[in-house]
């Protein structure tokens, strides 16, 4: 797998491929530095008007739904519009689905749109389960409770579905994996979800096969918070270090096959 992700990361960091965002306001900071470090071109942006511009310039297209309002359904509307129109792949985080019923709602929208779909467990749940509640963006039920939903996602929607937790999973309906990486810090950084969904959508913009993007963006976001986790002892010298590592992409420090 190290072999595999080398690759990617040269390929990603000659191309430095455009991530289109449209992601919520507070997290915007932590995705754009990580996509930064990672070798990729972050571009966010919160106007109408330039929207068709820009997604054709873009070689992937990032919705997240984290700070949700009329205006920004409105804009992911127009989004998913043109990406259609110009072929582009949409990589959807429903951040805190099942919270609330417009929230919800949307995502359950947007995601017959998406080529990939990000979430934790609760958020993925709640795209199938009408009973299923969230406590905002926490996730109260586990991966492995989810994991037939997850399949049932991407089968129905003939997509590929990464459930992020202590284990990630991931299926497009025919394969699926399992993967064990990352540090009990990551879920005290704001926003370690929603880089790892910006990372998936660099990584699909130069690995057409999604399940393959999944898994390798998703097992080196891992693989870098088990580094970071080695030289920090806190959530914000773990934030710093977690950017540090993307971008040293030390493979012979990471240590799996």
């Amino acid at each position: 797998m190290l072999t595999q992700l080398e690759t990617a990361i040269t390929n990603l960091r000659q191309l430095k491929p455009l991530v289109l965002c449209l992601t919520n306001y507070v997290t915007m900071d932590l995705m754009a530095n990580s996509l930064l470090a990672l070798g990729a071109s972050p571009l966010m942006s919160v106007c109408d008007d330039e929207l068709e511009e820009l997604i054709k310039i873009a070689q992937v297209v990032t919705i997240n739904i984290g700070t949700l309002d009329h205006d920004f359904i409105a804009r992911c509307q127009k989004a998913i519009d043109y990406a259609a129109q110009h072929n582009k792949p949409i990589i959807l985080d429903p951040v805190g689905a099942g919270a609330s019923k417009m929230r919800t709602q949307h995502a359950r929208e947007f995601l017959g749109h998406a080529n990939i779909i990000r979430g934790n467990a609760s958020e993925i749940n709640a795209l199938l389960d009408d009973l299923s509640l969230t406590r905002g963006v926490d996730t109260s039920h586990s991966v492995e409770q989810t994991k037939d939903k997850a399949h049932q996602l991407a089968v129905g929607y003939q997509c590929t579905v990464v459930i992020s937790g202590k284990e990630d999973f991931i299926t497009d309906g025919k394969r699926e994996t399992s993967l064990s990486f990352g540090s009990p810090l990551m879920p005290l950084v704001t926003g370690m979800g929603c880089t790892l969904t910006a990372i998936i959508a660099a990584f699909r913009a130069v690995i057409t096969d999604e399940f393959e993007a999944a898994k390798l963006a998703t097992s080196f976001v891992g693989l870098c918070g088990n580094l970071a986790h080695l030289k920090s002892t806190a959530p914000g010298s773990f934030r710093t270090t977690f950017i540090d590592e993307l971008y040293k992409a030390d493979f012979e420090l990471m240590n799996v096959k």
